[in-house]
């Protein structure tokens, strides 16, 4: 079973939300860990281990949007930058210091 391709609706779309959070998950615990390991307590731990969570979810957004693009036929280099552009203008918008 494990080792069929996954060519119904439902199971091409259970492996990409799979494939989308198994990388959030991962990129959010590694982010999380290294900011952990570098700020020992206080606000700015928080802020870290926040920033980690939100670039970990943007990083298993992007990762599902181009697999579901991929399975549909449509991912080419010009559709991968307009999905990973907007991500890319929030994550600077959101990191910037506010004077």
């Amino acid at each position: 079973m494990a080792t069929r391709d996954p060519d119904g609706p439902t199971s091409v779309a259970l492996v990409v939300t799979g494939l989308a959070l198994a990388v959030g998950a991962l990129v959010s615990a590694t982010l999380v860990a290294v900011a952990a390991r570098r700020i020992k307590r206080g606000a700015g731990r928080e802020a870290a281990v926040i920033r980690g969570l939100r670039r970990g979810a943007m990083a298993g957004c992007v990762v599902g949007l181009a697999a579901l693009l991929r399975v549909l036929d449509g991912l080419t280099p010009l559709t991968a930058v307009f999905v990973a552009a907007p991500f890319v203008v929030a994550e600077v918008l959101l990191s910037t210091r506010r004077a």
